[in-house]
């Protein structure tokens, strides 16, 4: 059985793989940006277009047990049942789902059925084909991916889905042109490989952290998992629009050229947002695999482990982003500073995903503790909310109209969490986080006198943004957070 101590060092060595992952995801966008000038901007328009498509497939082929996985494999050791129940059993049915979307695309591309939709119409039948070959690749390395995270080897996923295929396709895809490919057959034949490349080391990697796994079977999806899961797959849906809608209604009220500006300032906050993600698929399992008795003593260390690693590497960008707003939003060009005072909106999106990095953790801990079908529940209200919120807000304020919004839907989120967590009886929050709330009052202050008081010259910036990391630095360590110190503090 997991005892604290293994937790501790678990998290301690996720972070390290979490901080190194982030980094190797530079990789990607790079590729990106020369398969775009390689090929252009007609082909590779099609290309993103259709892939993003295929994605989606694979995204409802995997039914969410990806997700109920990160639960489920630690509830095996809890419950003393095989440690791999659930893989194969999951494996089949989405192989099956996946099969039977390929299949209906290679049929309906024999009869040039993609005509129907202006999106694909501009596909042939072979090229459509080629992308639906990955359908079921991808499938297996999605649910692979969160069975190895249930397991405790997030690392799996961190350099096989988010850094190995992301770059691996788009070289490829540049090797096939560079001899004598057809240019649009070459990105998705290129995309096909990389997941079978994908897909082939994770079975390797599976049968060595399941050595006695039976891959043959005729057993169905165990029904604890099913029922954990099949939420979690709608509340991914609700999600993925509920992250989007502020960008599209902005669009839809205010115009093309307030998009692109509001996308950009979207783009550079959630450079914070995903640092509370990545740490979704830590915690969870770690909470998945505690007995009653465990969540009592333990749940706590381990929970506020995460939320102050979590809250320190934001607070570290946050507060180089609010000193520089300019100089981040330069990234895209210069038209993207011209706007009326886009850091204060900019600083408005970052200090609601620091917030959320801060009480946000709590959903993993509800997911952790069996409890999908609130998060679902929370999604679909929270969707609603930024709906009416949008709608009411961005004609009157603008871009800052969307980002208060989504700062609204963000905090009513904490908050419903965290009550849920209290009313379960669970409060895993340490005395000690009190230096987490201390920093983020520090950034909400520095946000609001940089932008409505005092605009200091850009060496005082410099300055204070090597004081502001040096501090941080010194709170990481005083905090104990680089080793098992921080496990064994007061409560």
């Amino acid at each position: 059985m997991d005892s604290i101590q293994n937790d501790q060092k678990f998290l301690l060595k996720s972070t390290a793989f979490n901080l190194i992952g982030t980094c190797l995801k530079v990789v990607g966008p790079v590729l990106t940006i020369v398969v775009a000038r390689v090929f252009g901007k007609e082909i590779f328009g099609i290309y993103v277009s259709t892939q993003l498509f295929i994605l989606t497939l694979c995204r409802i082929a995997v039914l969410g047990l990806d997700k109920g996985l990160h639960r489920h494999l630690p509830q095996n050791k809890v419950h003393n049942r095989a440690p791999y129940e659930g893989i194969a059993e999951s494996l089949w049915v989405t192989v099956s789902i996946a099969l039977g979307f390929s299949l209906v695309i290679w049929i309906g591309s024999f009869f040039n059925l993609q005509r129907v939709s202006s999106g694909l119409a501009m596909l042939s039948s072979l090229e459509i084909s080629l992308f639906a070959m990955s359908i079921i690749p991808y499938t297996m390395i999605s649910l692979f991916a969160g069975a190895s995270e249930g397991n405790r080897h997030p690392q799996y996923k961190i350099f096989i889905n988010d850094f190995a295929i992301t770059a691996l396709a788009p070289v490829i895809a540049l090797l096939l042109h560079y001899t004598g490919v057809t240019d649009k057959y070459a990105l998705p034949i290129g995309f096909f490989i990389s997941n079978m490349l994908g897909m082939s080391t994770y079975l390797v990697l599976m049968n060595k952290q399941f050595p006695t796994i039976q891959w043959f079977i005729r057993k169905k999806i165990p029904a604890e998992l099913l029922n954990f899961s099949l939420p979690l797959g709608f509340s991914e849906v609700v999600a993925a629009f509920l992250i989007r809608v502020d960008l599209w209604m902005v669009l839809a009220l205010i115009g093309p050229e307030a998009a692109g500006v509001y996308a950009v300032m979207v783009t550079i906050s959630n450079g914070l947002k995903t640092i509370r993600q990545s740490y979704g698929p830590i915690l969870q399992p770690v909470v998945a695999g505690m007995s009653t008795d465990r969540l009592d003593t333990d749940l706590k260390p381990v929970f506020s482990y995460c939320v102050s690693m979590t809250t320190l590497i934001q607070l570290g960008i946050g507060f180089f982003i609010v000193l520089f707003p300019e100089q981040t939003m330069m990234i895209a060009g210069k038209s993207f500073v011209s706007k009326e005072n886009p850091a204060a909106v900019l600083g408005i999106l970052i200090i609601g995903n620091l917030l959320d990095g801060f009480w946000g953790l709590s959903g993993s801990v509800i997911n952790g503790l069996g409890k999908s079908k609130f998060m679902l529940m929370m999604n679909i209200v929270s969707l609603a909310l930024s709906l009416l919120l949008n709608r009411i807000c961005i004609p009157i304020f603008g871009i800052a109209g969307a980002a208060i919004s989504t700062v609204a839907y963000q905090i009513m989120q904490c908050i419903w969490m965290n009550l849920y967590l209290k009313k379960m009886g669970y409060w895993p929050y340490r005395k000690d986080l009190w230096i987490q709330g201390i920093w983020i009052v520090s950034l909400i202050t520095c946000d609001y006198v940089l932008n409505f008081v005092y605009d200091p010259p850009m060496v005082t910036k410099i300055i204070a943004a090597v004081i502001i990391a040096g501090l941080i630095l010194l709170t990481f360590w005083k905090q104990g957070l680089a080793g098992q110190k921080y496990g064994k503090k007061s409560k």
